[in-house]
């Protein structure tokens, strides 16, 4: 007969493998990987992101894991950072009405036709709307922020944008239309600025131009991969126009030096085409688009200033 003393310290002996092995795999599955200034990035926080990443740009599927991971990293990263400045001005309360216009936005780029939908569709990658909103509510308040620092900086000749139409002849003429993408990236030296080019040149041959937006893309657009859309002729500058007139479709340009870094465009598509509209219409177009462009340029100029001054270790 099995003595009863025995069976308890076997019980007791089970017990105690049982209870450590949860509190040693509780320790592995969670731990600090990155630090931003007084914010830490665990390991969890990352596969959320890849998650995140994934769910809202389905071309980055076709990317390898660690890339993607790279990616969630950076993203976090430049995440963190824009929180803490922000964390000085304003309180993270979910509120602001242009949530849902964002949030619109996002599920009709993913063919979804509601906010139900929407929330279904996250679930699939452990993500909720919730979440997703935290996330969303950090670039509204930003590119707020920036609005409220820079507006009076943002300058506007509109008698030179209509003397630039009128010359360009962008009225009842035929007009010419780039479908373009961007890189936009910055280098610490002029000896890291080949390295850098070189590193996203490998990663456009591997990858392809939009998921290495994704990756290495500063702007805002890196978020669609790069996308700008189509743009009239007279809205680009004569330096950067005539890079792209020397690119059939499908091709890249070499880096183009801008006030926030360095700049490769990807020609789509061109097309002309005959449209007659009134010079009102047209410098209303010309000067949202320039708004748009000293906006961009503002917020990575900011974003640039406070990232060197912030701490960032991997642990």
């Amino acid at each position: 007969m099995i003595n009863k003393n025995k069976i308890r310290l076997i019980f007791i002996k089970l017990f105690l493998i049982f209870f450590f092995n949860n509190i040693a795999n509780a320790a592995i599955s969670s731990f600090i990987v990155i630090k931003v200034n007084n914010e830490i990035i665990t390991n969890l926080d990352i596969k959320q992101e890849y998650n995140y990443l994934i769910a809202l740009n389905n071309e980055l599927k076709n990317l390898d894991k660690n890339s993607i991971n790279d990616l969630a990293k950076n993203s976090l990263i430049r995440e963190k950072i824009k929180k803490n400045e922000l964390a000085k001005y304003y309180e993270f309360d979910g509120t602001n009405d242009y949530l849902n216009t964002i949030l619109e936005r996002f599920y009709l780029k993913l063919n979804l036709n509601n906010i139900n939908e929407f929330e279904n569709y996250l679930k699939n990658f452990n993500l909720s709307l919730i979440d997703v909103k935290k996330k969303i509510e950090i670039e509204v308040l930003w590119n707020q922020m920036i609005m409220q620092k820079y507006d009076k900086q943002i300058d506007i000749d509109k008698n030179k944008l209509k003397k630039k139409i009128i010359d360009q002849k962008m009225l009842n003429d035929e007009k010419i239309k780039y479908e373009l993408s961007e890189i936009v990236f910055q280098v610490d030296s002029k000896k890291k600025l080949n390295d850098t080019i070189d590193e996203i040149k490998e990663s456009i041959a591997s990858n392809g131009f939009k998921n290495t937006a994704t990756i290495y893309s500063i702007s805002d657009s890196s978020k669609f991969g790069g996308q700008i859309g189509w743009i009239n002729e007279e809205q680009l500058s004569k330096l950067i126009l005539n890079e792209i007139k020397k690119l059939n479709t499908g091709e890249i340009t070499d880096p183009i030096n801008i006030p926030e870094g360095f700049l490769i465009l990807k020609l789509e598509n061109v097309k002309s085409e005959k449209i007659e509209i009134n010079l009102d219409e047209a410098l209303n177009n010309l000067i949202k688009f320039e708004k748009d462009r000293q906006f961009n340029q503002f917020s990575a100029i900011y974003f640039n200033k406070i990232k060197i001054n912030s701490k960032i270790s991997e642990q």
